[in-house]
């Protein structure tokens, strides 16, 4: 796997990274979404930490306006992603910041002000999981989801450990919730209802951290995926 390279989905508009992690034993590909704004800047979804290969790539596309924590997991990279674009804006949830004493956020994730600000967006609390506490966001302009933890899924570019515990989950080349998720989430109304409204957006591709770009039916496989979370409202 190759680091800090950005890789183009659309066209002048959507840029991503991938970088290896280590969790619960295997290893994973976790991604970083870059996001052109009308206005030229830049929205970083879920910062790495700035290698200095990285930090010229995106340099080249633009300046980072926002750096944004889309869970209570994907804080990492996010302190020194700040530190290195100071005049960019990091946003993300409270539950981050109780996770990672270094998380000093310029605005939380639920601020009107943030909302406002990214007209190009339609920014959609994920309700019904607090576990992970995600924010899923939708780039109007190219039909993108963009999220972090909703779905998982294990491919044949992953490394060993992660495709043979990806088969022993059934995540391998299947978009399923992470094992860890679902075992923390029960069937709720609002879990459903954030589902439905997922479902009702006019989505092109999904874009998440742990696998590669899905745009074969994206909503379905997340609709698929957390059928299990949903299931109180249709029995």
């Amino acid at each position: 796997m190759e680091r800090d390279v950005l890789t183009p989905v659309v066209p002048d508009a959507i840029w991503f990274s991938e970088r290896p992690i280590w969790f619960s034993g295997v290893r994973l590909r976790s991604r970083t979404t870059v996001i052109r704004l009308e206005d030229g800047g830049l929205f970083v979804h879920s910062p790495p930490d700035p290698a200095p290969e990285w930090c010229a790539a995106v340099d080249g596309l633009g300046d980072v306006r926002w750096l944004v924590v889309p869970n209570c997991f994907h804080h990492l990279g996010a302190p020194a992603s700040a530190a290195r674009y100071p005049a960019a804006t990091l946003v993300g949830p409270r539950s981050a910041v109780d996770r990672n004493s270094d998380l000093e956020l310029g605005l939380e994730i639920n601020d009107d002000a943030f909302r406002s600000a990214l007209r190009e967006f339609d920014v959609i609390p994920f309700r019904g999981c607090p576990f992970l506490d995600e924010t899923v966001f939708f780039h109007r302009p190219t039909g993108t989801v963009v999220a972090a933890d909703l779905v998982i899924s294990a491919t044949p570019r992953d490394h060993w450990t992660w495709r043979w515990a990806g088969r022993l989950t059934g995540c391998y080349q299947r978009a399923r919730v992470p094992p860890d998720v679902r075992k923390k989430t029960r069937p709720s109304d609002e879990a459903a209802r954030s589902i439905e409204r997922l479902a009702a957006l006019p989505a092109e591709r999904l874009l998440v951290a742990h696998t590669d770009p899905i745009e074969d039916r994206p909503l379905e496989r997340i609709a698929d995926a957390w059928r299990f979370a949903t299931k109180s409202t249709h029995e």
